[in-house]
């Protein structure tokens, strides 16, 4: 099976109806990504069945651009329980389609495969289920981030909800057994009668001036790069740029239509880890700051990559309505409205990335509630409300953040980690409890905080208040 002959069936079964260029650009985009092999030379080479599967991924997302970054991503995503509840016990979620796509008997014993992009607040998060027939039950696996340790322990499956959406808003490909059959019929046969590739190469007419303009930009056999966006009005360059800054080389992407300001680093030339280089991008950010006096936020982004790529504009959900239905008033208790401030500060704080003011505005939504005289006594009080609403507060928040919040306060009371950890660290220049705002690691923590938070302070407004959370009355019930 070449990839050419893939592109062909999968555009006639996955693609909406659009031109044939757009599934060229997906293959394009699953090429750059390394999903796919690259170049003219290659193009004669037969996929192997885990190419096949990543090029099938590469149809998760509607906008083809984004098919390379997603079929990376989901590729990697691994199996809740460990590989003794995976199908097959297979390590990812590429080789259990892998597996799918080997046997007859893989094929057949599969029910539904489930493909499901959430988009979370300043990020999208993946998933997958596969339903499957086994000594004549039906099982589910789920696979989920590599980085979701906890649910990687054996059993972790038995207690995991497999048919929880990520988010409310979660999009899903769904693949059936037939879709498989269809899928390894043409393998097989494509396989069997091992023909030469028949191609009009136009595909490749662009690709090898892109070799050397990322050879110019640093990419080298093996290449890793991490891609990561940026918010900022500070100085950029016009044109995509190597430069180099604390002994290490990286490129700098500028604004265009479509991209926003990016950052992409080599690791593996660069021989550097993925929490160090965006501490040392971090750090890069902060001197440009400084020098022009704006600011400049390192988004979220994304390794991988054989080469560096721009990263696309963000693209902000919001909700419309068909007739405008708001039936709310302004509260008059001064205290509702000072919290309702420090709440979409949170947000805002959220949304901009500095995820250290987003603790801290949370923090002060609730800490309002007890105030005394006595400012040492704010503490005190604050953490036992903490320690008593927190199950009911945070029941709603994802186990796997809430998996990293357990494992960041380690053998610290909740209490005491959310006021002395965060809250504390966060407000103040503490010798004690100190938090460096460029150190990923710290950023990772308290974007993990700021969720907790967040919760604390939502549950505190709904329920000291009695406040509704829709547009049509001003009350629960």
């Amino acid at each position: 099976m070449y990839a050419k002959n893939l592109s062909l069936l999968l555009h006639r079964q996955l693609s909406e109806p659009c031109s044939y260029d757009e599934t060229l650009k997906r293959f394009e985009s699953l090429r750059s990504y390394g999903q796919l092999p690259r170049g003219r030379d290659k193009a004669a080479q037969r996929l192997t069945n885990s190419e096949i599967a990543r090029a099938v991924l590469g149809y998760v997302p509607t906008l083809s651009g984004w098919a390379g970054h997603v079929a990376l991503i989901m590729s990697d995503l691994r199996p809740v329980g460990g590989v003794s509840a995976s199908f097959q016990e297979t390590l990812s979620l590429c080789e259990a389609m892998a597996a799918l796509l080997g046997k007859d008997e893989h094929c057949n014993a599969l029910v539904s495969l489930t493909l499901s992009i959430a988009r979370i607040p300043g990020n999208d998060e993946y998933q997958a289920k596969l339903i499957f027939e086994e000594d004549g039950q039906r099982k589910a696996t789920s696979y989920v981030s590599k980085y979701a340790l906890s649910l990687a322990a054996a059993g972790a499956e038995k207690e995991f909800d497999h048919d929880r959406p990520l988010s409310t808003n979660t999009r899903q490909l769904v693949l059936n057994r037939e879709f498989f059959r269809e899928l390894k019929r043409d393998i097989d046969l494509s396989r069997h009668w091992n023909r030469p590739l028949e191609t009009d190469w136009r595909e490749y007419e662009t690709e090898e001036e892109r070799n050397a303009f990322h050879e110019r930009l640093g990419a080298r056999r093996g290449s890793r790069f991490l891609n990561a966006g940026v918010d900022t009005t500070v100085t950029w360059p016009k044109d995509p740029t190597r430069i180099e800054f604390g002994g290490h080389h990286f490129v700098l992407f500028p604004k265009t239509k479509e991209n926003s300001h990016s950052i992409s680093i080599d690791l593996t030339s660069e021989r550097i880890n993925t929490g160090d280089a965006r501490t040392l991008l971090n750090r890069f950010l902060s001197v440009l700051s400084w020098c022009d006096d704006r600011h400049a936020i390192l988004r979220e982004g994304w390794s991988g990559n054989p080469v560096p790529v721009p990263v696309p504009k963000r693209d902000m959900a919001f909700s419309t309505m068909m007739t405008w239905m708001f039936y709310r008033s302004m509260p008059e208790d001064a205290a509702l409205l000072n919290c309702l401030s420090y709440y979409r500060e949170g947000l805002n704080a959220a949304e901009a990335g500095v995820s250290s003011q987003a603790v801290l505005s949370f923090f002060k939504v609730f800490e309002t509630g007890f105030k005394h005289l006595d400012s040492r006594k704010i503490g005190p009080k604050t953490r036992e409300w903490i320690k008593g609403v927190f199950d009911d507060a945070c029941k709603d928040v994802l186990p796997v953040r809430l998996d990293r919040f357990n494992e960041d306060r380690q053998d610290k009371s909740i209490e005491k980690y959310v006021y002395e950890n965060c809250r504390v660290a966060t407000a103040h220049a503490s010798k004690k409890f100190e938090s460096d705002a460029d150190m990923y690691s710290e950023t990772q923590r308290l974007s993990v905080a700021a969720e907790i938070m967040r919760a604390l302070a939502r549950h505190y407004i709904r329920t000291k208040y009695d406040f509704s959370e829709t547009y049509l009355s001003d009350k629960k019930g």
